[in-house]
């Protein structure tokens, strides 16, 4: 069995070979035919990215997306290839950036990215390090606050903010070896390739010789802000004194309305932008999106707020069945609900294995296909409890031959609920998607290699580490993420190169 102190010589031969697979063009697996259009009633076009030449690097965001639409797109080279340029099918020169935004035109569209041969010293490693993420943890000293910290690819600039607390004066940035970083309360930092964690430290300093030696300092609480899909919010995690003020704001995404700033599934906040005034305790708020709010198959937005139905987003891998739950959240309780889901050609549920949750009690389902994406369901006869409670869950069996690397939305819609005393009313609604990656393909760029191998044993040797999904990352399927997957993602890379190599 392979100990993790022996990754490193493991890494170190495997990606000596990785030149030899990239000269003889071994490992390239012929790519399943691209899926159909999210939905009918959406106006798609399919962007198709290409590398040229084909060995001389990888690429990721193709998919379907609605006119003007926003996708970030990456350019990986492989060893002895630099990424040189984006351009468009008539070959114009669209970005210079490996990594880079692009809005959707109109049509069907390709654009290729370019690599240049460039072979270096053939001792030297290859630029792994590029693809992963690493956490930067950003802290606060007493006498203030500090935000800016996630996972970030290295050389990565994130601007890191800190605010001096009353009778404080914000004194310096440090890293984990106590050395200063910078003298500014907020800057523009680069990333490297290592966790990393930066500290905020204040300095008291009252504001007359009438202040007490030790000041009265109010109890701080942690405020966590997250987006749903449909948009992004101004910051994440935040510590906070009671009656100190900030300012959250969401960005909505094309083709998505804001919905609401909710706190345990109930709405908060209903401006898209406002004041935010810490209270006496940790507090966790959720910005909401609203898909496609012009299309008649989705829902009006509801007067009330005190129903909402929503999906998860999942990650799951070809040939496994996925397990796709349907929550609600509600403040009342509830007896018969209908509502409409929506999902991809590629991935119809199986009507035959809807599993009622144990929490929603004597209801009789009816579930049936209204086409070929669209599938009706009415609870009727039970009731619900309010809160937050799956509803039903869904069995959808992940085919062997579907694309991967690609997210498949999953939509519901046209959704009733009828409460206690009869009234029949709608209910809010947040989608999801399914993920469908390759076997072995742990850090999800379509490749099964060395980067894989590496992004597991990261995952063994940090086992809090949240940079890759653990259910991808248990390759055998035994429970346990340990040295054995990576022996079976090994076994992979080598029976892809026989399999590729025989069939040259």
């Amino acid at each position: 069995m392979i100990r993790v102190r022996d990754l490193t010589l493991l890494m170190l031969l495997l990606v000596g070979s990785t030149s030899l697979w990239a000269q003889d063009d071994i490992f390239n697996p012929n790519s399943p035919d691209e899926p159909g259009p999210p939905g009918d009633k959406e106006v798609v076009s399919m962007l198709t990215l290409k590398a040229e030449p084909e060995e001389g690097g990888t690429v990721t965001g193709a998919g379907w997306y609605s006119t003007g639409a926003k996708m970030t797109l990456r350019a990986a080279n492989k060893q002895n290839y630099v990424f040189e340029r984006w351009a468009n099918a008539d070959g114009e020169t669209i970005s210079t950036d490996a990594k880079f935004e692009y809005t959707k035109q109109e049509g069907d569209e390709t654009l290729t990215a370019f690599f240049c041969f460039s072979p270096g010293n053939p001792e030297e490693p290859m630029e792994i390090a590029q693809m992963i993420h690493y956490l930067l943890t950003v802290k606060a000293e007493e006498g203030g606050t500090a935000s800016g910290g996630g996972r970030y690819l290295p050389n990565t600039r994130v601007y890191l903010s800190s605010s001096a607390d009353n009778h404080y004066l914000f004194s310096g940035w440090y890293n984990d070896i106590d050395e200063l970083v910078s003298s500014e309360p907020s800057f523009y930092y680069v990333t490297t390739a290592e966790s990393e964690t930066l500290t905020a430290r204040f300095t008291f300093n009252p504001d007359s010789p009438d202040e007490p030696s030790e000041p009265v300092i109010k109890p701080k609480h942690t405020l966590t802000v997250t987006a749903e899909e449909g948009g992004t919010v101004n910051m994440g995690n935040v510590t906070m004194r009671e009656g100190d003020k900030t300012t959250l704001t969401a960005t909505v995404n094309v083709g998505y309305v804001f919905d609401g700033w909710y706190v345990n599934g109930v709405l908060y906040e209903s401006s898209r932008s406002f004041s935010f005034t810490m209270g006496t305790a940790d507090i966790a708020i959720v910005a909401r999106f609203m898909f496609n709010p012009n299309s008649p198959n989705d829902p009006s937005k509801p007067d009330s707020k005190k129903y909402a139905f929503y999906l998860l987003n999942m990650a799951t891998k070809p040939g496994t069945t996925a397990q796709f739950p349907i929550y609600l959240s509600s403040l009342d309780k509830l007896t018969d609900m209908a509502f409409q889901l929506f999902f991809p050609k590629e991935l119809p549920p199986d009507l035959n294995s809807v599993k009622l949750s144990p929490k929603a009690v004597g209801y009789e389902i009816s579930a049936t296909a209204v086409n070929d994406t669209i599938y009706s369901f009415t609870l009727t006869g039970g009731t619900v409890p309010d809160g937050n409670t799956p509803i039903l869950v869904l069995t959808v069996p992940i085919p062997t031959n579907i694309a991967t690397d690609q997210n498949y939305p999953v939509k519901i819609n046209q959704v009733s609920v009828t409460e206690t005393d009869g009234t029949t009313v709608a209910a809010a609604t947040r989608n999801g998607r399914i993920s469908v990656y390759r076997l072995c393909d742990i850090n999800c760029d379509n490749d099964i290699d060395v980067l894989d191998i590496l992004s597991e044993a990261t995952l063994i040797m940090e086992s809090d580490n949240e940079t890759f999904d653990r259910e991808l990352s248990d390759v055998n399927k035994d429970g346990t993420i340990d040295e054995n997957d990576i022996e079976f993602i090994i076994e992979a890379i080598i029976e892809s190169v026989k399999v590729n190599s025989h069939g040259k």
